[in-house]
């Protein structure tokens, strides 16, 4: 959401004037540069380089006076600014859940050595020795594999780290799913949440010694070679606010910051809990909404049919009353002509049409 702010032309330079700029900006809460390019925007005139000093020290100063607006500018001046968004707390599963994953001894130890690997690991293995090659030299398992994007000297490290990683998760009571035929995506379910994750290495852009020339666009796609850095990344692949990822440092690598990234699981599925919730109450309010606004135009409408009826059920009346009059006045000037029964008849005929129509008048609804 944006917050506006409306300044007046006349009301800004008479703060100008009165006060340094710095101290006008930050009633705006601008920058005093921004609040220069307002003042240029709406022509204002500012105080020059040492007109506070020569002022404070009781010398005299001029104030240039306010020119006059030309065709075409404003007298005012929006900001817009967005407004900033309440810090969120943790809940109190988070604050367990952080304190636990800070405790030495709950710890997560990568081993040295591929014997005993969980399930989905070695699974992730056996696809990995005839391993799918992308642009940028990095491998990776394709269905029934973790989904992952390393190189080949990278890919026993990469192992020995999903194991200490699924091994840890499902000991703390989650659950990994592998790549399948309907994404290829890896899993974890967390409370109730499918969050899906991606173990990748970085890659070095450099000049390709041998570029094809066979085409512009082949030039261009074989300008660039890529050399992998050995540096490994765990990504968390939602589209969430947050940290969602660790990588190697310089100080620390992956290995030893597992624990943080099992505690940005639980924070990933935690905030796609409440996004949920959110998401419902708002689609609910949307539908709510909706509903209103289809009454109210149905209501509308009936009450624009209602006023039609009126008004053709009013020109229908004034006809029965002209009718009524003209039946009167034919019976009036047939007794003067002594007419016989035929034109009694006709009386007869004509009152009831009039009747007919006044009985429907009657009953408007």
């Amino acid at each position: 959401m944006k917050e506006e702010i409306i300044i007046n032309r006349t009301v800004l330079y008479r703060q100008v004037w009165s006060h340094p700029v710095t101290d006008v900006a930050k009633q705006y809460g601008i920058s005093d540069v921004g609040l220069a390019k307002v003042c240029k925007k709406l022509n204002i005139p500012k105080p020059g380089l040492g007109y506070w000093a020569k002022k404070q020290n009781g010398h005299k100063v001029k104030q240039l006076p306010l020119p006059k607006l030309g065709d075409g500018d404003t007298n005012t001046y929006t900001i817009r600014k967005a407004k900033s968004e309440p810090i969120e707390t943790e809940s109190e599963d988070m604050q367990k859940a952080r304190v636990f994953e800070s405790k030495p001894e709950n710890k997560v130890v990568v081993k040295s050595t591929l014997r005993g690997l969980h399930p989905h690991v070695q699974q992730t293995k056996a696809k990995l020795k005839d391993p799918h090659t992308d642009q940028y030299h990095r491998c990776s398992g394709g269905l029934g594999a973790f989904s992952i994007a390393v190189c080949k000297q990278s890919i026993r490290r990469t192992l020995l780290i999903l194991d200490a990683l699924i091994k840890a998760l499902e000991a703390r009571g989650y659950s990994s799913s592998l790549c399948n035929e309907y994404g290829e995506k890896t899993t974890i379910s967390i409370n109730d949440e499918e969050i899906s994750f991606t173990v990748q290495e970085s890659v070095r852009q450099i000049p390709n010694p041998n570029p094809r020339h066979e085409g512009s666009l082949s030039f261009l796609n074989n300008k660039w070679d890529y050399v992998p850095t050995g540096k490994l990344m765990l990504k968390i692949d939602e589209y969430l606010p947050g940290t969602k990822s660790i990588r190697d440092g310089k100080v620390q690598r992956v290995e030893e910051k597992l624990n943080e990234f099992i505690f940005l699981l639980i924070k990933t599925a935690e905030t796609k809990k409440v996004r949920a919730h959110q998401n419902e109450i708002r689609r609910k309010e949307d539908e709510k909404r909706t509903r209103i606004e289809r009454e109210a135009l149905l209501k509308r409408e009936r009450e624009k049919e209602l006023l039609q009826q009126l008004f053709d059920n009013t020109a229908s009346w004034n006809k029965c009353v002209l009718a009524r009059d003209y039946i009167a006045a034919v019976q009036s000037h047939a007794d003067e002509e002594s007419e016989g029964g035929e034109l009694e008849s006709w009386v007869q005929w004509a009152n009831q049409q009039v009747d007919r129509v006044e009985s429907r008048l009657r009953r408007p609804f």
